[in-house]
Order: C-alpha cells, then sequence, then structure tokens
C-alpha cells in the first residue's frame, strides 16, 4: 500500500516592510503646522484688533458732554438779580461784568466773585428803555427815554472791562422813548433797527467817517421807515425786536407768540412777509427769543418749557409775500418748567437753557440732544456760555453765581445725524447732507455717512455692470472656444493689466479719458451699444462659411476678425453720432440732458431697449425658432445662416419699433428719465469712473472665472458634446453650472476690488458727495473720503473721529458682502457636487 508523504514546510513569508517617517520629516511637519496656525490666528487677532482700535476712536462721538462743579459764591441781591441786562465772562475765565437796567457796570474776579468795580456806564438821566448785544464781539446798543440811542462796545481789559459808547443818536421823534432796539455788526454792514414807544419802526444803516486832519470819527444813520402794522387784536407793542447781521429780516414778536417777519431785501419796499405763531397752544406765552449762532435760526422759549428752533425755508406754495416761511425745523425736549434764560455759543449750534424749576441744560439745535443737565435749588434768571464754549456760568434768583466746567468735543453727532435725515439752516428739507468745512466762520459742519455710502455703491454698480459682462464672456470664450495656442497669451496679457497702479489709471481717468467722453459723450455711447451687435452680427456672417473655410480660419485669423469687428463698430458709431443726435437729440445731446431741448421718448427708449429686447428673443423663441429650425433641417449652411441672420436683423428691428412705442406711451404719463436716472453732464461723472475701475476689476474678474471654467473636469464636456450638443450649450448649460462657485467667487473678490478702490475715484469722481443716480454726475465714496479729508482733520476732533468712522462703516460693508457671498458660494458649491 503506498506511503503517505508528508506535506512540505510551508515557504517562509517574505519580511514585511515597514514604512517609517524620518524624525526629521515630522519636526518639520509640526514646525510648519503650528507656525500655519499661529499666522492665521494672528491674522485674526491683528484683524479683530484694527477693528478694535477703529471702534475705539470712534465712541466718543456718540458720548454728552461733562459739566463740572467749578465754583459756587454769592454775586449779586436778588433785586439786582431781577434788573440784568446782561451778563458776560472773559474766553479766559478771569473777570466777568453785569450790566443792569441802571447802566451799572459790575466787574467781577471768576474764581472768586469779588467785585472788582461797580460804576455807571453813562448818566442816570435820560433812563434806559432799551437794550440790546452782539452775540460775538461785545457790541452793545442802548435806547433812552429821550428817543436817542447810543451804540458801543464792552471789552475785557487787563483792569477789568470798560464801555466805549458813542455819541448820541437820534432816531425818529424826538423825546419819544425807544422801546426796543436790535443792533448787528457784521464784516459788510451795521445795521441797527429801532422800535419807538409810539409805534415808528425805524431800520438804519450806520456809516462812519473820518476827518483826516482832526482824527473825529462822524456815525450816520440812513434812514428807513417800516411799516408798523400790529396783528388784529395785538394793542400793546411787541416784546421782541430782532433783526439778522444781514439786514434783510426783522422779527417783531408778541409775549402770546405772534410773530411777524419783514422782508427787508428791497430796502425801498420794505414788507410784512408773514405772521405766524410761535405758541399755537392756547394759554401758552413766549418767555425767550434769541438768534442762534449765525443769525439763521430763531430759539424760542415758551412757559411751557418748551424749546423750539424755528428757520426760514423756500415754500412757493405758502402764500407768503416773499415766498418763504418760518417752520418749526427742530422741536427739543421740553423743560418741567418756563423758560427764563437762554444764551448761544459763539462758535456752534450749542446753547444753554435754564428754567424756574432750576434746570440748566446744555443743548445742541441741529442734532436735538440734551448734551448735559443739571438742576439748582432757585430758579434761574441768567446764563451765560463762555466764548470758548468750555464753561456754563448761571445766575439764581437769590443772586448766586455758579460755574461749571464744560467738557463738549463733539456736540453735533448722533445716529441720527449720521445716518438720519437732518433739517440744516438753509436748506429746504430734511436731508442727507456731507460737508465738513466751509470759507465762513458760521458754518455748521454736516456728517451724514449715507452721501459717502451711496456714493461707494453707486460706483461699484456702475463699474460692476461695466465689469462683470466683459470679464465673464471673455473667459467664457477664452476657455471654451478660444484655440488652445492663443489661450495663454491672451490671458497673460489681461492678467498683466492688474499690475497698473490704480493712481496711474485714476491720472489717465482724469485728464485724458473725461475730456475725450466729454466731447465725444454720444460717439461713445453709441460704440458701447454696437460693439455686441456687431460682434453677433460677425457671428452669424462666420456660420454662412464654407467649413473648410472656417476650420482653416482658426486660431489668430478668426482672433484677427473678432478685433476686427470691434474696430468697425468704433467707426460706425463716430460715423452715426451725428446724425443720431440731430435726429433723436434736437442736435445737442447735453441739452438734452438737461431737459432744455427735445422730449423723454429717445431716453425712455434707449434705456427699455434691451428689456424690449429679451421680451421680442422669448417670444420668438417659444413662437418661432422650433418651427424655423424643423423647416430649415437638411439645408444647406449659407441657407441657414442667411436666414438666421435675417431673423436677427427682425428681432433688433422689433426690439427697437417696441422700444421706442413704449417711450411714447410712458411720455404721455409725465415719464422722464432726466433728472434722475441721467441729468446735467459734468465732466467728471460716474461713467468715466465706471470705465477705468470697470478696467481695474476686469483682470481679476476674469483670472479667477477662468481658472474655474477651465477646471470643470473634461468628462462632463465630452458627454454633453457626445449627446449632440453643441459648444454654446455645453458651455451655458453644464461647464458654467459647475464653475458656478468659482464665478462667483471672481465676482465678489471684484466686488470687493471696487468697493475699496480710492485713487480711481477721487481723481475722476470730481468728489461731490450727492445722492444722485445719474450717470453723467459725480460722487464721493467712503474711501475716497478718508484719502480726501484726513490730512486736513485734527486729531481726536469731530471730522477726525468721523473718517475712522467711515472706515468702520466701509469695514462693515465688506464684511457683509463677504459674508453672504461665501453662503451664496456654498449653495453653488452643493449645487455643482450634485452635477
Amino acid at each position: 500500500m503506498p506511503t503517505l508523504t508528508e506535506p512540505p514546510p510551508p515557504a517562509a513569508s517574505p519580511r514585511a516592510y515597514r514604512r517609517t517617517t524620518s524624525p526629521a520629516v515630522r519636526l518639520v511637519d509640526k514646525f510648519t503646522t503650528a507656525l500655519i496656525t499661529t499666522g492665521g490666528l494672528m491674522v485674526i487677532v491683528a484683524v479683530i484688533g484694527i477693528l478694535v482700535y477703529l471702534v475705539s476712536v470712534v465712541l466718543p462721538l456718540f458720548r454728552g458732554a461733562t459739566l463740572t462743579a467749578a465754583g459756587r459764591y454769592p454775586l449779586l441781591t436778588p433785586d439786582r438779580v431781577n434788573q440784568l441786562w446782561t451778563l458776560q465772562l472773559d474766553e479766559h475765565q478771569h473777570r466777568g461784568f453785569i450790566l443792569d437796567r441802571q447802566g451799572k457796570l459790575a466787574v467781577f474776579d471768576v474764581a472768586t466773585g469779588k467785585i472788582l468795580s461797580d460804576e455807571p456806564i453813562l448818566p442816570a438821566t435820560p433812563a434806559i428803555t432799551a437794550f440790546t448785544r452782539t452775540l460775538r464781539g461785545g457790541y452793545i446798543g442802548l435806547g433812552f427815554a429821550d428817543g436817542t440811542i447810543r451804540l458801543g462796545r464792552i471789552r475785557f481789559t487787563d483792569a477789568g472791562a470798560e464801555a466805549v459808547l458813542e455819541d448820541p443818536l437820534t432816531i425818529g421823534k424826538k423825546d419819544v422813548p425807544v422801546h426796543r432796539l436790535d443792533y448787528k455788526v457784521s464784516d459788510r454792514r451795521e445795521v441797527v433797527t429801532v422800535l419807538k414807544a409810539d409805534g415808528e419802526l425805524v431800520w438804519d444803516e450806520v456809516t462812519r467817517r473820518e476827518n483826516i486832519l482832526t482824527g473825529k470819527i462822524t456815525t450816520k444813520l440812513a434812514k428807513h421807515d417800516l411799516p408798523y402794522q400790529p396783528p388784529a387784536g395785538h394793542t400793546n407793542l411787541p416784546d421782541y425786536l430782532l433783526q439778522n447781521s444781514q439786514g434783510d429780516q426783522v422779527f417783531l414778536a408778541w409775549r402770546d407768540g405772534t410773530v411777524q417777519r419783514y422782508d427787508l431785501r428791497t430796502i425801498d419796499r420794505p414788507l410784512i412777509a408773514e405772521t405766524t405763531d410761535f405758541t399755537p397752544e392756547p394759554g401758552i406765552e413766549l418767555t425767550n427769543l434769541q438768534f442762534m449762532f449765525g443769525d439763521q435760526s430763531l430759539i424760542a422759549g415758551d412757559s411751557a418749557g418748551s424749546v423750539t428752533a424755528w428757520f426760514r425755508v423756500h415754500r412757493p406754495e405758502a402764500g407768503t409775500a416773499d415766498q418763504y416761511r418760518l417752520v418749526p425745523a427742530h422741536k427739543l425736549e421740553a423743560h418741567t418748567g418756563p423758560i427764563t434764560a437762554t444764551d448761544m455759543s459763539t462758535r456752534d449750534k450749542c446753547f444753554v437753557t435754564g428754567s424756574t424749576t432750576g434746570d440748566i441744560w446744555l443743548r445742541h439745535m441741529t442734532s436735538k440732544r440734551v448734551l448735559s443737565r443739571v438742576t439748582l435749588e432757585k430758579s434761574i434768571r441768567a446764563t451765560h456760555l463762555t466764548p470758548k464754549g468750555d464753561a456754563i456760568f448761571a445766575l439764581d434768583s437769590a443772586g448766586h453765581a455758579h460755574r461749571w466746567a464744560v467738557h463738549n468735543p463733539h456736540p453735533e453727532t448722533t445716529w441720527q445725524t449720521i445716518f438720519g435725515k437732518v433739517w440744516y439752516e438753509g436748506y429746504d428739507h430734511p436731508d442727507y447732507t456731507w460737508q465738513s468745512s466751509s470759507g465762513n466762520d458760521d458754518f455748521e459742519p454736516k456728517f451724514s455717512l449715507i452721501p459717502l455710502v451711496f456714493g461707494t455703491l453707486k460706483a461699484t454698480v456702475y463699474s460692476m455692470l461695466f465689469a462683470v459682462p466683459i470679464a465673464l464672456l471673455a473667459a467664457i470664450y477664452t476657455s471654451q472656444f478660444l484655440d488652445k495656442r492663443l489661450r495663454m497669451p491672451i490671458k497673460s496679457t489681461v492678467e498683466t493689466m492688474a499690475s497698473l497702479p490704480s493712481v496711474v489709471l485714476g491720472f489717465i481717468a482724469a485728464l485724458v479719458l473725461a475730456p475725450i467722453v466729454e466731447n465725444r459723450l454720444l460717439q461713445v455711447l453709441a460704440t458701447f451699444l454696437l460693439i455686441p451687435v456687431v460682434v453677433l452680427l460677425g457671428g452669424y456672417l462666420w456660420q454662412m462659411l464654407p467649413r473648410h473655410v472656417t476650420l482653416r480660419w482658426e486660431g489668430w485669423p478668426k482672433f484677427a476678425l473678432l478685433l476686427a469687428g470691434v474696430f468697425v463698430a468704433v467707426l460706425v458709431g463716430r460715423v452715426i453720432s451725428s446724425p443720431l443726435e440731430a435726429w433723436l437729440f434736437s442736435g445737442d445731446f447735453k441739452a438734452w440732458l438737461d431737459g432744455r431741448v427735445g422730449t423723454a421718448i429717445p431716453g425712455i427708449a434707449t434705456l427699455a431697449w434691451p428689456v424690449c429686447l429679451a421680451v421680442v428673443w422669448y417670444a420668438q423663441h417659444k413662437i418661432i425658432t422650433n418651427r424655423l429650425n424643423q423647416t430649415l433641417a437638411g439645408r444647406s449652411r449659407v441657407v441657414v445662416g442667411v436666414i438666421e441672420l435675417g431673423k436677427l436683423l427682425a428681432i433688433l428691428a422689433a426690439a427697437t419699433a417696441l422700444a421706442w412705442i413704449t417711450g411714447m406711451i410712458l411720455t404721455q404719463f409725465g415719464m422722464d428719465p432726466r433728472g434722475s436716472l441721467v441729468g446735467t453732464y459734468v465732466q467728471r461723472n460716474t461713467l468715466v469712473v465706471g470705465f477705468v475701475m470697470g478696467f481695474a476689476v476686469i483682470p481679476i474678474i476674469y483670472t479667477i472665472s477662468e481658472d474655474a471654467l477651465s477646471s470643470v473636469p473634461e468628462q462632463l464636456k465630452s458627454a454633453s458634446l457626445g449627446c449632440g450638443a453643441t459648444q454654446w450649450q455645453t458651455a451655458v448649460r453644464v461647464i458654467v453650472p459647475v464653475a458656478m462657485s468659482g464665478i462667483f467667487s471672481a465676482i465678489m473678490i471684484g466686488l470687493g476690488r471696487a468697493v475699496g478702490e480710492t485713487m480711481i475715484v477721487v481723481m475722476a469722481a470730481g468728489n461731490t458727495p450727492l445722492m444722485d443716480v445719474n450717470i453723467f454726475n459725480g460722487l464721493r465714496a467712503l474711501s475716497a473720503n478718508i484719502a480726501v479729508e484726513l490730512p486736513e482733520a485734527v486729531k481726536d476732533g469731530t471730522l477726525y473721529r468721523m473718517l475712522f468712522l467711515a472706515a468702520v462703516s466701509l469695514f462693515v460693508m465688506t464684511f457683509a458682502l463677504n459674508t453672504v457671498a461665501e453662503i451664496i458660494r456654498q449653495r453653488f458649491r452643493k449645487r455643482a457636487f450634485q452635477l
């Protein structure tokens, strides 16, 4: 029987090879990971640190004023406090003076309250019956019982204060007491208005002549009688008389709130322009009325504690004699008791109010903000805001003086004044306004950021409208249709455009492009409309060529023909611009933009033409395309090309006719794009900015979009072409949707570049902070405003901090755009993965 053999021993398994990472590689990997992580964290910390610093600079804008008690002492007797004409401190708060109704001038030490002198400034007779003081300069006017007035000045000296008065001047009838007067001194003229006890109202311009030999100065008055016609039911004389420093307005006011305004712009024909009521509620009396700094606004306080700022605005429909009307522009927070004292700042729109309840409030008129408040035990009889605005001095009914140091760096800034509509003096309605400086001392800074945000968005939108279609279509063309031999040279050329400094582009835009566009405006606009039409016509003509010709001319010849089409469009635009201007715009396109010639039909038709083209194209696609394709099946290439070209021309003609009919219909309803979408042409405008900024943005959008389109897997394109789709169908329906996340990222990066652009906007936009969608007008962007204003901004001043707030606003806008863009990009990316 056979013997069983033992199985051979198993072969020895090969020795397993174990991969090990070198310790040096591990060390480098850990070091690199730590370095990248640290760098990323440092970037985040740096960004947060910058934001924190910006916010820390901005926050003081929204803090109110602080009042610090600086002294309290008895100064006058209660009886003398009630006889007070005026109270004033010098700008250094060393000396102060008080003038009472008996003509005694008391000079005192501000720190201690010690009376340094207390002497009359004129004889006891005739008695003083009226007094006025200018807000700046220390000029005073005194009216007397004998019908004379004396003009002069109270000024501070090293020894205290002195009153310098001129000789008496007789106004109107002799021995008729002066009831009220007001005296104003400006750079252009001196004017005084006097109301006598018999109702005689006189306006006088003061002129002075100096005798060369004796040096004596003679004062003369150019007298003009004003009509005094008190309103019905007013038998008593007015309680208040005010005039502005220009001398063209005079106001008479009664305690019941009735106010008459005189228009003296034509002094030979003075007239009562209007009569209004400052206290329309019954039982409320007018207790205080003064001009705000600048002599445009009247600050009215009443017995209910209300404080209202009134100024004149243009109202043709108001029915007044001069088509102007007083309006209560700012109604401020009310006191709990009647207003007894007010005093105005000599630098800005701040003022201080006091009431019978002992409240003293520091306010700002335009912002309607109570900056700080204190309360005393006694009723307030007089208040004074020092010339530098750094202290408040008040007298209560017991004759005690109170002084507070004031820290009030940013009274005009609130969320409302920065981001809301504000009614400024001289404006007919509340508006968004940025104006940080002026040559006038009475100027009020206006710090609304809305015009700057609007300008930023306006420049961005118009530049993106120019850049995005060109960049995306160029990216699609070069990645999907252009010969591969030309792709890299053209892409490199476009990318080279991004290396041009923005200051160079801005320089070219301001000094080269802007004058060219201004002189050939209609030609430029016609050229931009003709380029896509001519290129589209060229594409249809290309389809009519024999197949072997198109194959032979691929590459450089085809691209050269494309450039030739663009050149042809430029030539055609140059040829037809003059006939178009004569036919459509009455021979002057700029005059048509101003609304001086022509009708709105051409403008509406031009704006409606793209929409009408889309409507006609969609209609023919739904109605004609399928039937026409069935009819053309099997026809030659030339026949198909001719018919398709005829269809294109018919579509263009139909869209043009539809646009013109639309313009005719909308014009009948009063629609006119002039004054809104288009308007007066200025040389440096949004159109030029859109061209040049779009030129700067195109390389960014083009490069990233082209990379995204070229990165789409080739098998998707091959599958689409294999299913019978054309190259265009494949590009639009397959390639573009898959690459949409990258395309959208490219657009957002370009948008961020446009939002933050500075030099192009500074040099080419005109720097006019207007809220106007007119493409032919200028703008001012946030970034440009920072660049222009920062060199003139005083450190830690209001303008300085407002510019930092503009930077924060730009930061927030960019952050919000990037956040929304990333959310949308992620959705596009998920959709692409599903494909």
